[in-house]
């Protein structure tokens, strides 16, 4: 055992010496020096005990291989053992006495003669341990970037795409483009139906555009919990699902307009906690039966992600979201001098859910939600007169900001006879939400893995508004979603089916997947503005399938294709089939 552990003792003692070097380095060395005083000795003795001690400390010894070397360290140094010698040994007669050595300057060492091999040695493992120690921190590249350049990461992407919008000849043309009244400073003077038209949508003529949708942004780590993400893109107008700019829209290569899409502060106290405040992403797991994938949320919400038991991870998402926020002067014009209330509408929500790893080949995740609307819904005004020069009437105020089809909405003003003549000469007229919107979700996915990176994912969503009210609705006067017998018709119910195969994130050449599925979502089941701007040109009242699929190009690039084939759920015929074309690229 001796013969085996005297190899090691060697090989630490050399260690010992090469970890005090740094000491050495800055004490008084002579190349050779004359022997030093017991003080000095003993000092030696204590400091390489440290040394021991210090290597045990970086993993360098174990305290079975150091327990040895530091008894040996521990005992006299080699002037005391000399001076016990010299004492019960005392010199012959004649003989000499050793020359007295000088005491040291108070704070200098002497040591003896290192060999001109060994510092090399010394000097490269230390040039080595400091050039490690400067790479794992990222202080030692030559010209290296301030440090906190590095908590910063730049991201983006581009989608170049061909669509063909195919509409029947046979679809009804007279559809309102309520979009274009609301946002017209008289509205609609009504009482000119007949001999005047409100501006209509396109529904009969086939369309072919070419359209871009570039995002650049930055995230930052601010510290430990706090970062913080601005991004910017594309976009023809203040569509908030759309970040899509055709080309050539404009005429004659004129730019395109760049939109603030996100700049939000995220908190992260824990891992399984954050906070999310300002214009941030869908913080909930939804599909586009719902909210669209580009949509961004203003306000704030709070995320939960936790472990249950084994294998089951429960979330749960809430927020709080400001949808329209009154103009600060509403109500003053040139007309009038009255400001009137306010008519803010909010968007609170919650969804709590959780993910069941069944198996190693098998995964399913469940999650219930409610999203509510306030104050999204028109009330008629009260009796106002017929606004002229940008006059208003008390409602005017709650028109909804954006529309895409299939909502039902009805008049908001209640215009009175003018008191000259007694009668109703002009009823310009803006238009609101008919119904209330309390949505219900139901969304749940289940994960076939056998084959994996080749998986089976079957969806499924399910969405209810509460908040209808076919009745009431009725009451309002409705100004669309009627059928060929000029009876109003709507519901509230929708559902989304789909079956995916292949790849889940495509991440080399030749990675691919194929999405295949079916939805179906009534006039009022959710709100229009906000659902899938792709599928039957955008919002509700509106059934057909879906087809989709992908293909790596090589990492970071791919190929896509999108079919929609969609008809009118209820009212009047409108069918519109969508091919979308699209190379995407991101960084």
């Amino acid at each position: 055992m001796t013969a085996k552990k005297r190899p090691d003792r060697k090989l630490a003692w050399f260690g010992c010496g090469l970890l005090a070097l740094p000491v050495l380095a800055g004490m008084t060395v002579e190349a050779r020096a004359q022997p030093a005083t017991a003080a000095a000795a003993d000092q030696g003795g204590n400091a390489m005990v440290h040394l021991i001690q210090l290597m045990v400390k970086n993993g360098q010894l174990t305290r079975e291989q150091a327990e040895p070397l530091l008894r040996e360290a521990g005992q006299e140094g080699p002037a005391t053992k000399r001076a016990h010698a010299a004492k019960a040994s005392p010199p012959a007669a004649g003989a000499v006495a050793p020359p007295e050595t000088t005491a040291a300057p108070p704070g200098s060492v002497r040591v003896t003669y290192v060999p001109e091999l060994v510092r090399q040695q010394i000097a490269a493992e230390v040039k080595q341990q400091v050039m490690q120690e400067a790479q794992d921190e990222g202080w030692a590249e030559p010209n290296a970037l301030p440090e906190w350049t590095q908590r910063i990461r730049i991201f983006g992407d581009i989608r170049m795409r061909g669509e063909e919008d195919m509409l029947s000849g046979n679809n009804f043309p007279g559809f309102t483009d309520f979009n274009a009244i609301n946002g017209s400073a008289n509205g609609f003077d009504t009482s000119t139906l007949g001999s005047a038209f409100p501006p209509t949508l396109n529904t009969t003529q086939n369309r072919t555009r070419f359209r871009l949708r570039a995002r650049l942004g930055a995230d930052a780590q601010i510290n430990d919990w706090v970062s913080t993400e601005i991004r910017i893109g594309t976009g023809n107008d203040r569509n908030p699902v759309s970040e899509n700019q055709t080309l050539g829209a404009g005429g004659d290569f004129s730019k395109y307009a760049i939109w603030l899409d996100r700049a939000y502060i995220r908190l992260k106290p824990t891992t399984w906690l954050s906070f999310d405040v300002g214009r941030g992403p869908n913080p909930f797991w939804t599909t586009p039966l719902l909210f669209n994938e580009d949509l961004s949320f203003d306000g704030i919400s709070v995320h939960l992600e936790h472990a249950i038991v084994n294998d089951v991870t429960g979330f749960l998402s809430a927020g709080a979201f400001p949808v329209f926020n009154t103009a600060f002067n509403f109500g003053s014009t040139s007309t009038s001098t009255t400001q009137n209330n306010s008519h803010d509408s909010y968007l609170l929500a919650l969804q709590a859910g959780g993910e069941w790893k069944i198996s190693s080949d098998y995964l399913a995740k469940m999650a219930f939600g409610y999203f509510n609307f306030l104050n999204v819904q028109g009330s008629q005004s009260t009796p106002c007169l017929a606004p002229v020069a940008n006059g208003s009437c008390n409602t005017d105020n709650q028109t909804p900001g954006f529309v895409q089809f299939g909502n039902t909405l009805f008049p908001l003003r209640n215009i009175l006879p003018n008191p000259s003549s007694g009668t109703v000469t002009s009823t310009p007229e803006f238009f609101g939400l008919a119904s209330r919107f309390n949505v219900a979700d139901v969304h749940g996915e289940f994960s076939v893995l056998n084959f994996h990176p080749v998986d089976i994912v079957f969806t499924g969503d399910f969405v209810k508004n509460f908040g209808f009210n076919a009745s009431a609705i009725a009451a309002r006067g409705p100004s669309n979603n009627f059928g060929s017998n000029n009876a109003w018709s709507g519901s509230d119910t929708g559902y989304l089916v789909q079956v995916g195969f292949g790849h889940q994130q495509l991440e080399r050449l030749w990675d691919w997947n194929f999405t295949l599925g079916y939805r179906y979502i009534g006039s009022d089941a959710v709100l229009d503005a906000l659902n899938d701007s792709d599928f039957h040109l955008g919002g509700t009242n509106a059934k057909g399938y879906t087809v989709a699929g992908n293909l790596a190009l090589d990492r970071n690039v791919w190929f896509g294709a999108k079919f929609y084939s969609a008809t009118q759920v209820s009212g009047q015929p409108y069918t519109a089939d969508v091919l979308l074309v699209d190379l995407n690229a991101k960084f």
